[in-house]
């Protein structure tokens, strides 16, 4: 009985996993357009900014825990935020415009 839940457990991560990178293969053949750029990734001190284009956004940053952790108005086309008092760990970056929001994988070291 055990192997038997074991096995429906197991059959049903991989066709999550098989969904999610399906759904992310679609959205990177849509999303052509690059919104913005994150640089030094890892950081340390500093997490740069960078809008492809002149536009009104928002950004917000989040921990794995998804708890927000940042929120902020990018108001020119390179933005920089300190995040000397963050502690080293995987965090997400989401830009809003007002036509899309992307979000990025930052590594704060």
């Amino acid at each position: 009985m055990k192997q038997k839940i074991l096995f429906f457990i197991l059959l049903f991560s991989l066709s999550t996993i098989a969904i999610a990178q399906n759904s992310n293969s679609t959205q990177i053949g849509v999303t052509q357009e690059t919104v913005f750029n994150i640089s030094p990734n890892p950081g340390i001190n500093e997490l740069n900014i960078r809008l492809a284009q002149k536009t009104e956004a928002t950004v917000e940053i989040y921990n794995l825990l998804g708890r927000k952790i940042y929120t902020g108005k990018l108001t020119t086309m390179h933005n920089a935020v300190d995040i000397t008092s963050w502690k080293s760990g995987i965090y997400l970056v989401k830009v809003i415009t007002d036509k899309k929001s992307i979000t990025k994988r930052f590594v704060k070291k």
